[in-house]
């Protein structure tokens, strides 16, 4: 609310701009209100009341006007004097007493022909005691513009500047300032339209703001154009006028008739044949491209003023007080060039100001609006992906709760098959060598140990993990070696060129330690071997190999018994194979694994 009513009180303070302009005499001054005005080349003067305009017998007639001006001093000055004119339109020079004055400079953005307040030092010694006379010529630079004098003031800058020094601000300063924004805006409304081309109020944003600014540089005094280029260039108001038309009713929702886009072009350029082909004269062309503009701006605000009454839309209220004001503006300026109204000062480029103005206020509303929906959508989105992150982690947890069960009724399961397949047949000899008469007491020893071997086999597997195949093979040859040793076989054992092999568990490992578990039980009891070997290397495309090789001398046929389908059971688990060979003096068991294991 605080920034609407910011908005309301600047839109009106630009549109009470004309009114601060003070044209009163300034106190502390000598002022005069009657001259003796005659044309140039024309002897014979009137006497005439300030303020006064003229306006020569045709329009494009840049004619000259002289005034003499007397006034009286009690006392010679102790302190320079100033020519003031509070309000004038067209070019004035100033001469006192016959010594030419210094006028003011002025500025880039200085337009005589839409009035201005004259300033003027007058020379050290140019007035003195008693009677002196003012000579001034006023010379018209656009024929179609009346020219116009307001009183005039003689006194010294502490009377004079005030009133000088608030006209600059009002008329140059604002021109300037709006200049500048006209620029900015422009650039800004067709870097968006580039962007949101299917939008149509920055299609009619680009094109107004565009235009409007071609018609501000033509119309500049610092362009090389000549009153009849200046006029031919107010025939672009009329499709200003109907750009802002297009505008308003693409604000208030409305789609524009097809042919409006084609008239924004068609009614300057028809404007324009008339004068060439001197059908009717430019000054009526001028009149008729402005009577459009004024009335297309009248409608727009109409237009605005329903659609804030329909939908309380911001945007459309702001624009219509724009467009009502501009048009009350035009018609003023209309009013004065036509001298149907004495007015020193044009207002229409306050109106530009306003209008300006208010496109970079709905610009930066509608962007505002766009990142306040952009946050809130981002708001939702991010409280949506809380919920899901939020749902997604409780799902986690429940699944891998649910993974950790499955996994160690797994282990479970296989730590009672790997007991049941490595104990119950330990017991079962146990329990017959107990039962058996005259079994020897070593006999029942070496069944315990055989289980006690497998029950320690099954438990270190346990702790065993990702790249600890050496650690399960170096554990694993320091329980055989002493078995070995009682049992009179020799063992030779080889793992330095091992790979190393990935995807090591417990289950994994225990498979590789059974397998070889039941190759050296063959060997011990199909051989009888005397010597058995234990090794380890790397063949062709990074697989591992580990070799047991034994000496028997009657190798056992493949096939008899469950062992050597134990250990293909074991191998295929794992992903590997078994290979078995036999000859007559050796026999060879090669468990084949890829460098990383099925998990």
């Amino acid at each position: 609310m605080g920034a609407w009513v910011t908005l309301v009180m600047v839109t009106a303070a630009i549109a009470l701009l004309p009114l601060l302009v003070d044209v009163a005499p300034p106190p502390g001054t000598v002022t005069v209100s009657e001259a003796r005005f005659s044309l140039a080349g024309d002897a014979a003067e009137t006497t005439i009341a300030l303020p006064h305009r003229w306006v020569p017998e045709t329009p494009y007639d840049l004619g000259t006007g002289r005034y003499r001006l007397r006034f009286h001093l009690d006392a010679a000055p102790d302190e320079p004097l100033f020519v003031l004119i509070p309000a004038a339109r067209h070019n004035i020079r100033a001469e006192v007493n016959g010594q030419r004055t210094m006028s003011a400079l002025d500025t880039t953005w200085s337009i005589p022909n839409s009035g201005y307040s004259f300033l003027a030092l007058i020379p050290d010694g140019a007035v003195h005691e008693g009677n002196n006379e003012i000579v001034l010529w006023q010379t018209r630079e656009v024929g179609w513009l009346p020219a116009r004098l307001s009183s005039v003031s003689v006194g010294p800058a502490a009377a004079v500047m005030p009133i000088y020094q608030l006209s600059n601000l009002l008329i140059d300063q604002v021109r300037a300032m709006t200049f500048a924004l006209h620029i900015m805006l422009t650039i800004g409304v067709a870097t968006v339209w580039t962007a949101r081309r299917h939008d149509p109020v920055f299609r009619w944003l680009a094109l107004m703001a565009i235009t409007s600014l071609a018609v501000v540089f033509t119309q500049s005094p610092a362009m090389p154009f000549g009153a009849l280029e200046q006029m031919q260039s107010t025939l672009a108001m009329a499709g200003v006028g109907l750009m802002a038309l297009g505008l308003a009713m693409a604000v208030a929702g409305q789609s524009s008739p097809r042919l409006l886009l084609p008239a924004t072009v068609g009614v300057p350029v028809v404007l324009l044949g008339l004068g060439l082909a001197a059908v009717l004269e430019y000054t009526v062309l001028a009149l008729l491209s402005a009577a459009v503009g004024l009335l297309t701006y009248a409608v727009s605000s109409v237009i605005l003023l329903r659609a804030f009454a329909r939908s309380r839309s911001v945007d459309a209220a702001i624009l219509a007080a724009a467009c009502a004001l501009t048009a009350w503006f035009g018609l003023h300026d209309l009013l004065v060039v036509t001298g149907l109204l004495d007015d020193p000062f044009l207002l229409t480029f306050y109106a530009r100001t306003l209008v300006l103005l208010v496109i970079m206020v709905i610009l930066m509303g509608r962007l505002a609006r766009s990142l306040n929906s952009l946050d809130a959508a981002n708001d939702t989105l991010r409280q949506q992906l809380a919920a899901r992150e939020a749902k997604l982690v409780l799902l986690h947890e429940k699944e891998r709760a649910h993974a950790n069960e499955v996994v160690r009724e797994h282990e479970r399961q296989r730590l009672m098959q790997d007991l049941h397949d490595g104990m119950s047949g330990h017991l079962v000899s146990i329990i017959a060598l107990a039962e058996q008469e005259g079994t020897g007491s070593q006999a029942i020893e070496g069944a315990a140990r055989a289980a006690l071997d497998d029950l320690r086999l099954v438990v270190h597997s346990l702790d065993l993990g990702d790249g600890d195949l050496r650690v399960a093979l170096a554990a694993f040859r320091e329980r055989l070696e002493p078995q070995l040793r009682r049992l009179g076989i020799e063992l030779s054992w080889s793992t330095e060129k091992l790979p190393e092999v990935t995807g090591i568990t417990p289950r994994n490992a225990l498979a590789v330690l059974r397998i070889l578990q039941e190759a050296v039980t063959n060997a011990v009891k199909h051989g009888p071997a005397r010597r058995i070997g234990v090794e380890g290397t790397r063949i062709e495309g990074g697989a591992a190999v580990i070799h047991v090789v034994n000496d028997g001398h009657e190798p056992a046929a493949i096939g008899r018994g469950s062992g050597m389908g134990n250990m293909k059971r074991r191998a295929r688990d794992l992903g590997a194979h078994i290979h078995f060979s036999a000859t007559a003096g050796e026999s060879r068991l090669s468990l084949i694994f890829p460098a990383h294991l099925l998990v």
